[in-house]
């Protein structure tokens, strides 16, 4: 084992991409000691006009047992037309049949709180003042 005075700490700069890579594997490494392998799989479902460019879509990922949505996005010209609403009963159809009976999600007070709320999700944590002057949710659903 080594010598702790043979650390040195840096100060704090803009990192490496291989020393970010090191970090996540040093986490994933512990991690799947602690509990099991767990695979993050990406899922998306995009909206897309006939030229093939995107009007909006659903972004997440599969990941230690739960569906967790990191984006949901449509073009404003197309809102109030329920595509929010498709995109996300796809993803939560898509998790049911994987197997999946929880889904999380976080939005910020400025977003799209209500919305999530009408499809079926409960705050379970806020974080105020992120960003400043607002407040960050995380929702979940129990499918």
């Amino acid at each position: 084992m080594s010598n702790i005075e043979d650390l040195i700490i840096e100060p704090i700069l803009t990192p490496q991409q291989q020393d970010v890579e090191d970090l996540l594997t040093g986490l994933r490494a512990y991690n799947i000691s602690q509990l099991w392998q767990n695979e993050k799989r990406p899922v998306a479902s995009m909206i897309r006009h006939l030229d093939g460019s995107i009007a909006g879509g659903i972004f997440g990922y599969i990941s230690w047992g739960w569906c967790s949505i990191e984006m949901l996005w449509v073009d404003e010209q197309y809102r109030g037309n329920d595509l929010a609403t498709q995109l996300m009963q796809k993803m939560e159809q898509f998790a049911i049949g994987e197997g999946i009976t929880h889904i999380k999600l976080e939005t910020g007070s400025f977003q799209a709180l209500d919305f999530y709320k009408k499809q079926g999700y409960e705050v379970y944590a806020e974080l105020e003042d992120y960003p400043i002057d607002e407040t960050n949710y995380y929702l979940r659903k129990l499918l």
